[in-house]
Formats: structure tokens, C-alpha cells, sequence
């Protein structure tokens, strides 16, 4: 009888293991990227690329938002860039009640001049 229990009782801790590795296998997390991840994203194509550098060395606020939007993360999203040296910002912060920033710091193009470009990724 005893050996019976014993059985009985690993069966049903077997059950229990395959139940919760069927829990787990079942239960799948979708991810969703967060705006701020893909306005990122959109920066290091750019910098990929190879035209985010020398446009932010330029301090180029108009090719690099154009260039955004041909990345396809923030397709029917507002977004505008600034981009900071050590003693300026050029470009613009929207004025609105929902504004998610994303920024990638670059050393310089050629010599070390580091700038800032930050995307702001706005609803109006």
C-alpha cells in the first residue's frame, strides 16, 4: 500500500510540473515599444546610416527630421530635433502637454566636438 501512495503521489507532482510548464509556455508577453524607444530607434538608423554624424556636425535640424521619417517608426507622429554643442541649442522644443524625447550624444565628425541632437516626439 504504501508503494501505491508513493506512485500516486509522483503522478501528481508530475501533473503539477506539466501544468505550470503549460502555464508558461501559454502565457506569452507582448511587447510593445515605447514611443521614447522608437524615436531610438529612429536616431541609431540614422547614425547607421552613416548621415546622422555629419548632419549633427552641420547642426542640421531640417535634414535629420526629414531623414526621420524615412526610418518608418514614427510614421503619423509629430516630431522636431534640437541639436546642443557646448555653447547652443538650434532648433525647437514643441509646446505641447505630451512630449516623449529620445537623444544620442555624438563626439563630433573628424574631431572631437561632441553634440547632442534630441527628437521630440509631441501630440498636439
Amino acid at each position: 500500500m504504501k508503494g501505491q501512495w508513493k506512485t500516486v503521489e509522483s503522478i501528481m507532482a508530475g501533473m503539477v510540473i506539466l501544468l505550470f510548464v503549460a502555464l508558461l509556455i501559454s502565457t506569452s508577453v507582448q511587447f510593445t515599444p515605447s514611443v521614447q524607444t522608437q524615436g531610438y530607434k529612429s536616431l541609431n538608423i540614422l547614425y547607421d546610416r552613416g548621415t546622422l554624424r555629419a548632419y549633427a556636425a552641420d547642426m542640421n535640424t531640417t535634414a535629420i527630421n526629414s531623414d526621420i521619417d524615412t526610418t518608418g517608426y514614427l510614421f503619423g507622429l509629430n516630431h522636431s530635433v534640437t541639436i546642443c554643442n557646448a555653447s547652443t541649442c538650434i532648433g525647437s522644443v514643441p509646446d505641447s502637454e505630451n512630449i516623449w524625447a529620445s537623444n544620442l550624444l555624438i563626439s563630433g565628425d573628424e574631431q572631437y566636438e561632441p553634440v547632442e541632437v534630441i527628437l521630440y516626439i509631441f501630440t498636439e
